[in-house]
């Protein structure tokens, strides 16, 4: 049998921050006769030729692979490659609304899930408007990630830094919520929880683990797993990173899904090879 090939494809700074974890792919792909080859989604080139969709890398056309593996924000290279016929992980409609924090909100609203109050602001409105932005708001760019482009007005004095912070992206605005700064990332694989991890911020209102959060492992009520799997049925996910804040009443409230979910939380707080699993999952649902 001829040995599976999948794409690993990474930004190039993305990929030099996760050496590690490329590697572990490449490593628990040969376990499972799949060959991952790590790719730069710089590197792609999209197009028409003679009526066709054209997939290019480094301006050469491929022997294109199996399956690949999306770990880089780029929806549009996502569904490029699956009209080209190739399954993405995760797949484009999950990268589309999951790596912008209003389509995501959009999605969800109306559809019995604890939602933040939010206003949507395209960049020219919020640049235009931000002096009207009430003291105390979260300003989050929609597609940031991991904490970052998230700041919280206190004072006009902020304005410029906010905006400049912020850069060309549209931005969400909502309350500040829960007074506790925590909250659980529940890491969904397929249609099923793998494990639920609590961050604490040390200091101001952001709790990530990559700007210095506390974390642990949380174990999840009744009710917060009839939530989580609320949100697995309006998608079709692969492996995602659903993260809900913990408002004053220690209810959950949905703060986002990361389609490019990091795993060092998870990692640090059980002993699990989530790459390993990840890949036999993968070839479940390709053969």
């Amino acid at each position: 049998m001829d040995k599976i090939v999948a794409w690993l494809i990474y930004d190039k700074n993305g990929a030099v921050r996760n050496q590690s974890y490329i590697k572990m792919h490449q490593e628990e792909g040969k376990k499972l006769g799949i060959h991952v080859i790590l790719k730069y989604a710089e590197d792609f080139t999209f197009g028409i030729h003679q009526d066709q969709l054209l997939v290019l890398y480094q301006n050469k056309k491929e022997q294109l692979p199996d399956f690949v593996i999306c770990r880089t924000i780029y929806p549009f290279l996502s569904k490029c490659l699956e009209k080209a016929g190739i399954m993405v992980f995760n797949n484009s409609k999950v990268a589309e609304i999951c790596n912008d924090k209003a389509k995501t909100y959009a999605y969800l609203a109306g559809k019995g899930i604890p939602l933040i109050e939010s206003i949507f602001l395209t960049n020219q409105e919020f640049v235009q408007n931000i002096e009207e932005v009430p003291i105390h708001s979260v300003i989050k760019a929609v597609d940031g990630h991991g904490g970052e482009q998230v700041f919280l007005k206190e004072s006009n004095e902020q304005n410029e830094k906010i905006i400049k912070g912020i850069g060309r992206s549209n931005v969400i605005i909502q309350k500040l919520t829960g007074s506790l700064s925590k909250d659980v990332r529940v890491y969904i694989m397929g249609n099923k929880i793998i494990a639920a991890v609590c961050r604490t911020a040390k200091t101001g209102f952001k709790s990530n683990y990559s700007l210095g959060g506390d974390i642990a492992l949380y174990s999840l009520n009744n009710e917060e797993e009839q939530l989580v799997y609320r949100i697995v049925k309006e998608f079709d996910f692969d492996l995602v990173g659903i993260d809900f804040l913990i408002g004053d009443d220690g209810k959950f409230i949905l703060n986002e899904i990361e389609d490019v979910v990091g795993a060092r939380m998870l990692y640090k707080c059980m002993d699990i090879n989530l790459v390993g699993e990840y890949l036999g999952y993968i070839l479940n649902k390709i053969h």
